[in-house]
Parts: structure tokens; C-alpha cells; sequence
């Protein structure tokens, strides 16, 4: 029989000292991550309820529902969904502007409503500028009616888009012209006729 000692046995580590270098970069990284996303959350639902609360989109949709060509194109009934794809408000000191796409869908085919429009502070609804229906396989349902076509051989543009100037002066006769170097006044207007 072998009487010889082993020796002292030696504890092993636990699992926090052997791994607490990348433990503790992890669990921050992952908690500043949560509250980044918990942040991008509530400021998506705050712009939400935003747009949501201005009218525009209760507005476009209602105008969707009444329209024919949706209703046949969609069927009844046509609901909208509860987030937009793309949304993008602007209020400034005299009026609100908001730029949107939002998923229409009925028992027939679903698609996209898209819409601008501004309204300023003073007035109750929405004006428009943009507001039509995209359905997949179908032609794209204009809800303002028919854009107005520009006259053959004209450019369309904005009045307002134009700078103000001021007007020529009338009748000014112009300056008289200094001789060039080297010749006589004479020679020159004789080079001129």
C-alpha cells in the first residue's frame, strides 16, 4: 500500500473569476442596446400618434373609402393599417405640411395609399396636393381626379418660383463709347457703319 500524501488539493475558480473580462462588457453593451431600443420605440409611437392626431390620415383614408374606383379595386370593407410605412411632418409658425404612405386593404387585394398635404393653422382640413391609391396589377387611382395636362409646347413651372427683379429702365439712351487705343473717333464710327 502506497502511504505517500497527494498534496493540498487547490480550489478551482468559479465561473465569475474565470469569465467576468467579457461578462461585464456584454451586460452593458446589452443594456445600452435595450434602452436604445426601448427609446427608438417610444419616439416611433410618439411620431405616430403625432401624424395620427393631426387628421391627415383620418382624412386621406375616408377619402379612400369614398371613392368607387378603390372600393371596386379593393372591395368593402377597406381597412388602413395601424402603422404607416413612411411618414414625414412638418409644423412650422403658420401651418402643419405631411408626406405619408399608409397599407389600404379589403377582401379583394390590398395596396398604398399615398398622400402630401398641408393645412394651416386657421383652417379645419387638409389640402392636398397628393392623394392616390397604388394596387398591385392595376392602374394608380388618383384620388384629386384627372391631372391637368400642360399645353403642348409649354413649359409648366411655378410663377412663384420666380425671383424678383427689378424692371429695365425705358428709353435710356446708352453711353457713349470711348475710343479704342490708337484710333481716332472718326475712324471708329467709320468701322461702325
Amino acid at each position: 500500500m502506497n502511504t505517500t500524501t497527494e498534496g493540498q488539493l487547490v480550489p478551482q475558480p468559479g465561473w465569475w473569476s474565470r469569465n467576468w473580462k467579457w461578462a461585464v462588457p456584454s451586460g452593458c453593451l446589452g443594456l445600452l442596446l435595450s434602452c436604445g431600443c426601448l427609446g427608438a420605440l417610444l419616439f416611433s409611437a410618439t411620431a405616430w400618434q403625432s401624424l395620427r392626431g393631426t387628421g391627415v390620415l383620418v382624412d386621406a383614408v375616408t377619402q379612400a373609402k369614398q371613392s368607387l374606383e378603390v372600393r371596386e379595386a379593393l372591395g368593402e370593407p377597406i381597412e388602413s393599417s395601424a402603422i404607416p410605412q413612411q411618414y414625414n411632418m412638418y409644423t412650422g409658425n403658420d401651418g402643419s405640411s405631411a408626406r405619408f404612405a399608409v397599407g389600404v386593404k379589403g377582401p379583394k387585394a390590398s395596396g398604398t395609399l399615398y398622400g402630401e398635404g398641408h393645412k394651416k393653422d386657421d383652417e379645419e382640413a387638409w389640402t392636398f396636393t397628393t392623394l392616390k391609391v397604388e394596387v398591385p396589377d392595376h392602374p394608380v387611382i388618383n384620388l384629386l381626379g384627372p391631372a391637368i395636362e400642360p399645353a403642348p409646347d409649354t413649359v409648366p413651372f411655378d410663377p412663384k418660383s420666380l425671383p424678383d427683379v427689378e424692371p429695365l429702365p425705358e428709353n435710356e439712351e446708352p453711353a457713349p463709347r470711348k475710343p479704342e487705343r490708337g484710333k481716332t473717333e472718326q475712324e471708329q464710327e467709320d468701322i461702325q457703319l
